[in-house]
């Protein structure tokens, strides 16, 4: 009989091997999950020993179960399984759903990932290297006949096992369709059945697709992470489900489309942050994500082939691994794809942790179970099976029923062709990015290299655009001449991707138009970063060590600029002083100590000045403070330079407490606040406190009260707080019409440490969200409930993890990594911290962003403070 869960009721069973018993139910006993739609039932089918370590599920005609179960993952040393993987069977004699007997239908297998099922009685096996067929020629349940499909090789022969090769479906018109991780950025070389080979070196993890027989091997997207799950809709929409990068979130699922790029490649590293890369369709040419997911998304399938009801028809179901979840992501038409926000369709406790799906012939749906949080291979495992009720109709079969693939596949859904040159740039107009993604693929074969060329200079710039990323994809090559004006569009966007287009193609024949363009104002600050990633690909030792593969990893080939470029620049007076200050931001080092940089106090654009005295509020220097002083005490200096001197003072080792004190009464706007500020760190001098009494007796009041509240908080002297007591209450005070200028010191002061965490301008840190547009896309409400209420709404994007180390102490950041015996966790100084052998760790219930910064500001520097942010636009 098997164990049945009812979330109703929350019925609950003990498994007790080999017999299976049920017991009066415990909502809290270990290993049940709970399923938050009462319609349906969850049975726990199977568990250790006839199951261990499950990964991938495949169901056939018969319904019989195909189960991979790993034993070569990261086997510890006294491991006493098997020493292969293997794939067992589920035999379902009496077909109710539940195996009365399990054995081997494959062995020997090494690092295996997932299954499919296909024609003929073919299992489908995707290993970490290699794609191999299984097929039961006799009908006798055990496979008599492998063959190898497709090979995977790197140097050494070495990948990590979630970054190879992870999953395997079939489309409904008999394509294999294969994902691959990014392979930490190795060389790799993949060859299908008949020779044909697709390699890289340094790209995102990609999807493939060949014919059943391993012919005919074809890129079809890339720009992953690691992406496990894919599997096609019931539309013949094709989804994956995709890991996220280091620094850079959420895990996502994604629709692949024919010649798509997702903004991820590991040359640029693990952290998924550089210019050249996008996330969510940032760059041009790159494309969004449907939705977010959680941490370690695994598999996925279309909800739509269940018995579940007609509620789930157009909904995506993905195991969500690290957090011990199922999540249901109902879809609806965004343009051509579609978008979705998953929502927890069962949850489980730490010993849940969901991972590949497979539907029978009724449409209930079975999926595996690795139990255990570690990824060694331990000797635990479960299966369990979801259905709806009983007089659901039955679903439609997830199986693909011809064996001869159509040219195009699951594409044609854009209603694009290969052969029709007019319909193609009709469709690099259509506004939609998934349909243009389609036309430049088809645009990029040779064929068109002529028009593509010509579409560079159309008057159109959305059809230059189109052109230029057509350009970027393909083998058609350029002529200077018509790369150079591109350098000076009249659209920023064209001008990015045209350095872009320079960098990645190792365009050096125009390196010299690509420094002219810095020097006549085509380089905006904004453009500023991209244009320093192009001259770093444009060096010769990178291009030379780039096209050696003289590195084992992508990411060690160098990347760096001449030396002393980024100085030379800053000291350049020829350069616009918006392009000089630009550049400060990336001094690393000893760059920032260099004298030459105190100089610039003397007689630089004030603009400079300002981007010097903020790069020393972020990596103070004690050698600057006497140049900063000298500003602070300049009453003919910008009253805003003076201002941002005073401010970075406060960042720079020792007290100037009577110098500040002296200045009080010099005052332009904002100083005052911002010396109060200063002179906290000098309250319990006598002669401070008495000058600042004075000061402030010598104001009316009205113009006091603020600055009395700023030093009364220096004193530790409460702020009457008798009215606002709840958000809404807020809110009736921060109307958002105070003085941005005066929010901006405080967004910047040590008092606020908002710029720990955001950046804006290119100033601050990465690890929240930057806040440059932040006053374009929230709304004054908006604002106060991210600040009042930080957890009330938290982004995947910016979810927090905690790590309690051994020792018991709680740590939190906003990425997570978990090994064996450790976890490595981004910090907000911006480092990876490994902590071993940690007590425990998890997802923050909290958001990171700490709470109670109202108590730690007067309500007039609050209502500056997100005047400012309403500002930023």
């Amino acid at each position: 009989m098997p164990t049945t869960l009812r979330p109703d009721h929350l019925l609950t069973c003990l498994v007790l091997l080999p017999i299976l018993a049920c017991q009066t139910p415990d909502p809290r006993q270990e290993g049940f999950p709970i399923v938050m739609d009462s319609n349906l039932q969850l049975e726990l089918i199977a568990t250790q020993p006839d199951i261990v370590t499950p990964i991938g599920l495949a169901i056939d005609g018969e319904d019989h179960l195909y189960v991979l179960e790993s034993h070569t993952h990261s086997p510890l040393s006294d491991y006493q399984g098997p020493k292969f993987d293997r794939i067992k069977i589920g035999i379902d004699q009496n077909r109710d759903g539940h195996p009365e007997e399990w054995k081997i239908f494959a062995d020997s297998i090494t690092d295996g990932m997932n299954l499919a099922y296909g024609p003929d009685n073919t299992i489908y096996l995707a290993c970490k290297d290699r794609v191999l067929a299984f097929r039961d020629t006799d009908r006798d349940l055990v496979s008599d006949q492998t063959d190898t499909l497709l090979l995977m090789k790197t140097p050494n022969g070495e990948v990590y096992d979630h970054a190879g090769i992870l999953g395997v479906t079939l489309s409904p018109d008999g394509w294999l369709y294969i994902s691959r991780g990014n392979t930490g950025g190795l060389a790799y070389e993949m060859t299908g059945s008949d020779g044909s080979t697709i390699s890289h070196y340094g790209d995102g993890g990609n999807v493939i697709r060949m014919q059943p027989d391993g012919s005919q091997l074809e890129e079809v997207a890339t720009g992953f992470w690691n992406p496990f799950g894919i599997k096609f809709s019931q539309a013949g929409r094709l989804f994956l489900s995709d890991n996220d990068p280091d620094s850079r979130g959420p895990n996502r699922l994604v629709e692949i489309v024919y010649g798509s790029d997702y903004g991820y490649q590991a040359i640029y590293g693990g952290s998924g942050i550089h210019p050249f890369l996008s996330w969510n369709g940032e760059l041009p040419g790159t494309l969004p994500y449907a939705a977010p997911l959680g941490e370690a998304p695994c598999g996925i399938i279309d909800a739509g082939y269940s018995n579940f009801g007609a509620a789930y028809s157009g909904s995506m179901l993905a195991s969500v691994w690290e957090e011990n979840s199922i999540v249901r992501i109902p879809l609806t038409e965004n343009g051509s794809t579609q978008t979705g926000e998953p929502e927890i369709l069962i949850k489980g406790d730490s010993t849940f942790h969901p991972v590949a799906y497979a539907y029978d012939s009724h449409g209930a749906l079975y999926f595996t179970d690795w139990v255990v949080r570690q990824y060694p291979n331990h000797g635990k495992g479960r299966i369990w099976r979801l259905s709806g009720p009983e007089d659901q109709p039955m679903a439609k079969p997830n199986v693909a029923t011809s064996a001869k693939p159509k040219k195009d596949g699951i594409f044609v859904s854009r209603r694009l062709g290969p052969d029709n040159i007019e319909a193609l740039i009709t469709a690099l107009q259509h506004g939609d990015a998934f349909t243009q993604t389609v036309a430049r693929k088809y645009l990029s074969a040779p064929t068109y290299e002529q028009q593509v060329l010509e579409l560079l200079t159309d008057e159109s710039p959305d059809m230059r655009m189109q052109a230029l990323l057509t350009a970027l994809h393909s083998q058609a090559t350029p002529d200077a001449s018509i790369l150079q004006p591109l350098l000076r569009d009249e659209r920023e966007d064209i001008r990015r991707m045209t350095l872009v287009y320079i960098a990645k193609k190792s365009r050096t024949d125009l390196y010299d138009a690509v420094t002219a363009v810095l020097r006549d104002g085509h380089i905006t600050p904004s453009l500023f970063e991209t244009y320093l990633a192009a001259i770093r690909h444009l060096q010769p030792n990178f291009i030379e060590q780039y096209r050696k593969r003289s590195r084992r990893l992508a990411k060690q080939v160098e990347r760096v600029l001449p030396e002393g470029y980024l100085l030379d620049l800053i000291r350049d007076p020829d350069l616009p002083a918006a392009i000089r200050a630009a550049a400060l931001p990336y001094l690393q080092g000893e760059e920032v100590a260099d004298p030459s940089l105190l100089e610039l106090f003397e007689d630089a654009p004030a603009s400079i000045q300002m981007g010097l005295l903020r790069l020393f509020t972020i990596r103070p220097n004690t050698e600057a403070a006497p140049k900063i002083l000298q500003i602070v005490e300049n009453v003919s200096a910008d009253p805003e330079l003076r201002t941002m001197a005073l401010l970075s003072l406060s960042y720079q080792n020792g007290t100037y407490c009577e110098q500040t004190t002296a200045l009080l009464t010099q005052v332009p706007t904002g100083f005052e606040q911002v010396a109060l500020r200063y002179l906290c760190r000098c309250e319990e001098q006598e002669i401070v406190q008495k000058s600042v009494a004075d000061f402030l007796g010598s104001l009316p009041a009205d113009a006091a009260k603020d600055l009395q509240d700023i030093w009364n908080s220096c004193l530790g002297v409460a702020p009457d707080r008798s009215g606002p007591n709840s958000p809404s209450a807020w809110e009736g005070l921060i109307n958002g019409q105070g003085s941005a200028l005066l929010g901006k010191w405080v967004f910047h002061s040590r008092k606020a440490q908002c710029q720990n965490c955001h950046k804006i301008d290119g100033w601050g840190s990465d690890f929240g969200p930057a806040l440059t547009h932040i006053g374009s896309s929230k709304s004054r409400e908006q604002l106060l409930t991210a600040i009042l209420e930080p957890s009330k709404e938290i982004s995947p994007e910016w979810q927090g993890w905690y790590v309690t180390d051994k020792e018991g102490h709680t740590h939190y950041g906003r990425q997570i990594d978990v090994g064996f015996k450790n976890a490595e966790l981004l910090l907000s100084s911006g480092e990876f911290i490994t902590y071993e052998e940690p007590q425990s760790y998890g997802m923050s219930t909290t958001s990171l962003m700490p709470e109670g910064l109202e108590n730690q500001l007067t309500v007039g520097e609050f209502n500056d403070l997100v005047t400012y942010l309403i500002s930023l636009k």
